[in-house]
């Protein structure tokens, strides 16, 4: 007893979202009172408590436990003590490395009360197992929770955390929405302007000369603490991607579609977009804002305002080139004096100037001789090595031909939507859906764009 007084003692307490809500809540307070009196009994100087509440065990990203990790790390505590080795966490490939190697190399002594797990005594032979049986409970119980949300959405209920713009929940019943009548005349707006032959960044810009807060500022003024962040940003500032996300969202007709997105892995939690085919969508099931007619229209004079490119390049960066502040660089154009010059900037500088201070610029032609360099220099050692230089060359050949059956197949496929655009503009203008002037210019667009992608078809052919 008298070596354990040594001990600069941790007890660490977790709890998940899917155990209970946030705040320190009964079962947390349970483990810390049972771990309390477990050093009291064993004669333990508790040094410091740490909790995670509301934290998956499934990753290790937990701010409490990374503040264990920086205590252990600067000596501050030698043993750690948890109610059961679910605690310290469910995936086993992790947890083990804990238990068996890292607490180990930095002299960390680790209990686990329940478990009988103690790494100072050589006993701990079922620990493996049960961190197997704890990663998989929490796969069985990922499993269920997708079924029992996949069943709520084809029931046509309400299951996201954010209610969009436009609706909040219905105070008896938290699945349903109703309208926002503080806001609806916005979303009304929207929509009529879109179908008077506006875009997006028109009506964004209507938006904010008219003072209308925009969606984050305004949930922030109802209460919202989610786009707390964003204090001090312009308020009425709309994007356009706002606006056509609005636009293209059939929960303002009064259906509703879940399932856009889905967790790809019990254990990373990504998100990944499901094709629009595979979405559950129930129709009817809360008031509608604006009526299908409209919705209908609005989605075909977005499909018709497809531009092409400014530049006569492929965008060859796409998605690859990152700003210093995380977020993807986006290809700009500017033209002047008889000359357009083609570069890279930031988008979240122009949108988000507190987050990135710095416009950081690239000119296409710099990255692209920088690219070029380097392929080239590769090129050289390759010569020297013929059997490395006939195997890159064919792997080249093979993803050309890919991109070009991928790029003919995109080009058809633009043109047929082109076709049929066409064919409903007409539909909508016969009907009265769309006047004169917005009928004339979207298919004189829908022309030009047709009479562009054939060009480059033949094009693509006859290479």
């Amino acid at each position: 007893m008298i070596e354990s007084i040594l001990y600069k003692t941790a007890i660490y307490c977790r709890l998940s979202l899917d155990d209970g809500s946030l705040g320190e809540s009964g079962s947390i307070q349970t483990q810390k009172m049972m771990l309390e009196k477990y050093c009291c009994d064993n004669n333990f100087t508790i040094k410091e408590v740490y909790i995670d509440d509301g934290y998956s065990g499934l990753n290790f990203d937990r701010p409490a436990f990374k503040r264990l990790i920086a205590d252990i790390e600067s000596g501050k505590i030698s043993l750690v003590i948890t109610k059961d080795l679910s605690r310290l966490g469910r995936d086993y490939l992790q947890t083990g490395y804990y238990t068996e190697q890292y607490f180990p190399l930095h002299n960390v002594r680790y209990i686990a009360v329940n478990d009988s797990v103690d790494t100072l005594i050589d006993n701990n032979d079922i620990a493996p197992f049960k961190n197997i049986l704890n990663d998989m409970y929490a796969k069985d119980l990922s499993r269920k929770v997708k079924s029992a949300k996949r069943q709520r959405a084809l029931n046509g209920l309400f299951i996201s955390a954010q209610t969009p713009y436009g609706y909040i929940k219905d105070s008896t019943n938290k699945n349903h929405l109703i309208v926002d009548e503080d806001v609806r005349h916005v979303i009304e707006l929207i929509f009529n302007m879109c179908v008077n032959g506006k875009g997006a960044p028109t009506i964004a810009k209507v938006l904010e000369e008219k003072g209308i807060l925009n969606p984050a500022a305004y949930k922030t003024l109802k209460g919202s603490t989610r786009f707390a962040k964003l204090q001090g940003t312009n308020h009425y500032k709309w994007k356009a991607v706002t606006v056509r996300k609005i636009l293209t969202d059939m929960v303002y007709c009064g259906h509703m579609e879940n399932g856009k997105y889905k967790v790809e892995n019990y254990k990373t939690k990504r998100r990944v977009k499901v094709p629009d085919s595979e979405h559950i969508v129930v129709k009817n099931t809360h008031e509608a804002i604006i009526s299908e007619e409209t919705f209908e229209t609005v989605q075909t004079v977005l499909s018709a305002r497809h531009y092409p490119a400014h530049h006569e390049h492929e965008n060859l960066f796409k998605s690859i080139l990152f700003c210093e502040c995380g977020k993807r660089m986006a290809i700009a154009h500017k033209v002047g004096n008889n000359k357009k010059d083609t570069f890279y900037k930031c988008a979240n500088h122009e949108n988000n100037p507190h987050e990135c201070p710095r416009s950081n610029i690239i000119q296409y032609s710099q990255i692209k001789s920088i690219i070029e360099k380097e392929i080239f220099e590769l090129m050289n050692k390759l010569k020297h090595n013929e059997k490395a230089f006939e195997t890159f060359v064919s792997k080249l050949k093979k993803e050309e031909s890919k991109d070009k059956s991928s790029e003919i197949k995109k080009t058809e496929s633009r043109i047929n939507t082109l076709i049929k655009i066409a064919s409903k503009l007409y539909e909508d203008y016969a009907s009265d859906l769309i006047n004169e002037r917005t009928y004339k210019e979207l298919l004189l667009r829908n022309k030009q764009e047709q009479d562009l992608l054939e060009q480059k078809l033949q094009s693509l052919k006859n290479v």
